[in-house]
């Protein structure tokens, strides 16, 4: 079998949910998909619209397609698998092609296509259903988590304030409050009554792996979901279902502003004097909890929207 025909059977078995999020990442390719690989290394994309469409082309005009797809198709593990040094890919566009498929996008029916004449959409739709299934289940564990967790606030900022320096008014990150205990446990003593501050590290460490979780299983495929097979509604609530997730885990990174950070229904459990030095940190817990549980609700809502 010669190189290029390696290559075509490589790339057409590849991620193409990866392919589009790193494509996402770079910000290119907004209202477009990966289709698939046609022989002779052809990459298939379908697009939303016009806009979607212009953009790509100017990328070709303007001579960046080709650094784009390179690093976006070419790896040492790819090179390795083809037992190949260096491959090295000169990208395409035809301006008669370009034309047709903006005349075809122009004269597009509105009219919604049912998501069964996309294969690869019934595919990802079917992850979605499973990750689902198992999620609720999760959310669950995380409410029942955050209730308890919620009885014990008292014991939580007491322990606080006995390893706290003299002098904090605030607490800024959870990476400093972390440096903070971590100084704290090398005193015998303080360990033992360090438990309820283990447990908070414990749900916040909980709450960054499932929104983690979320960007890869549910915010990277909706991406390859097809705008011409969804409803209004759907429209919106997968921009909704994505925004949340990557604006929730900004906030629980551990680097992040706590004092911007606050739940008003947790905030009204606090004296207003341990705001500063407690709020943004506690409000984590709800803020993550409530997130995924709205992420739940919207991708059951999307999911439940297509006719089967």
């Amino acid at each position: 079998m010669e190189l290029m025909e390696k290559l075509h059977e490589e790339l057409s078995k590849g991620n193409f949910v990866k392919m589009r999020a790193a494509l996402e990442q770079k910000g290119e390719f907004k209202g477009a998909y990966i289709e698939r690989f046609e022989k002779g290394i052809v990459m298939a994309v379908g697009f939303d619209d016009i806009q979607a469409l212009e953009s790509v082309w100017k990328l070709h005009s303007t001579e960046k397609m080709n650094g784009l797809i390179q690093d976006l198709l070419i790896n040492q593990a790819l090179l390795k698998k083809l037992q190949a040094t260096r491959i090295v890919l000169t990208t395409r566009m035809f301006e008669d092609e370009y034309t047709n498929c903006k005349n075809e996008l122009l004269s597009r029916s509105m009219q919604r296509i049912s998501i069964k004449t996309k294969q690869h959409d019934m595919e990802l739709l079917q992850k979605l259903k499973n990750f689902q299934n198992q999620f609720n289940d999760d959310v669950q564990i995380l409410q029942e988590t955050e209730a308890n967790f919620g009885k014990k606030l008292g014991e939580f900022m007491m322990v606080a304030k006995q390893i706290l320096p003299v002098n904090m008014l605030k607490i800024k990150t959870v990476k400093e409050f972390e440096t903070i205990v971590k100084v704290a446990k090398g005193t015998p003593r303080a360990a033992k009554k360090l438990e309820i501050i283990d447990k908070y590290f414990d749900i916040v460490k909980k709450l960054r792996s499932v929104l983690t979780e979320i960007e890869a299983a549910v915010c990277l495929p909706l991406l390859q979901m097809h705008k011409v097979c969804e409803t209004e509604r759907q429209r919106e609530v997968k921009p909704q279902i994505q925004t949340l997730a990557k604006e929730t885990l900004q906030k629980l990174r551990a680097d992040a502003d706590l004092q911007k950070v606050s739940h008003p229904g947790w905030a009204k459990r606090l004296l207003k004097s341990e705001h500063d030095l407690f709020l943004g940190l506690l409000s984590l817990v709800p803020i993550g909890t409530e997130a995924a549980f709205d992420i739940n609700c919207l991708l059951d809502e999307y999911i439940n929207d297509f006719p089967l």
